[in-house]
């Protein structure tokens, strides 16, 4: 399911296989944008990580950016909150990859963003 990877961030972050139904929907620009379905690369207590795919009006992403009202699905777990990019890193496979800070937009989704990563703790992933 998951995989864990080093990082210089102080909450551990896990690698989602590409196998494992997991993804980040939003609109942009935001709101009334285009709906965007991207996989979920990776995840912490505080971030996400997603790929990006061909479309031109990704291209207007900016480190800075927040996007509002996305959502985070692994699986039947859905967490919706809000997301702040932090970086666009280029890939040579791809158009690559963005990372964000993430804002659950509740009580219940911090619950269950807070439950999924003991969940992947518990499988001895940490």
């Amino acid at each position: 399911m998951t995989v864990r990877t080093a990082t210089r961030r102080r909450q551990c972050r896990y690698a989602i296989r590409r196998d494992k139904s997991a993804c980040v929907e939003f609109e942009f620009p935001s709101p009334n944008g285009k709906a965007y379905r991207l996989p979920l690369v990776n995840i912490s207590a505080s971030g996400v990580s997603f790929a990006l795919d061909d479309n031109d009006d990704l291209a207007l992403l900016d480190s800075g950016t927040t996007i509002p009202e996305a959502t985070v699905r692994i699986g039947d777990c859905e967490i919706r909150g809000d997301m702040m990019l932090m970086h666009l890193t280029p890939d040579v496979e791809s158009r690559g990859s963005c990372g964000a800070l993430f804002y659950p937009g509740s009580d219940t989704d911090l619950i269950k963003l807070r439950s999924l990563i003991a969940g992947m703790e518990a499988l001895g992933l940490d």
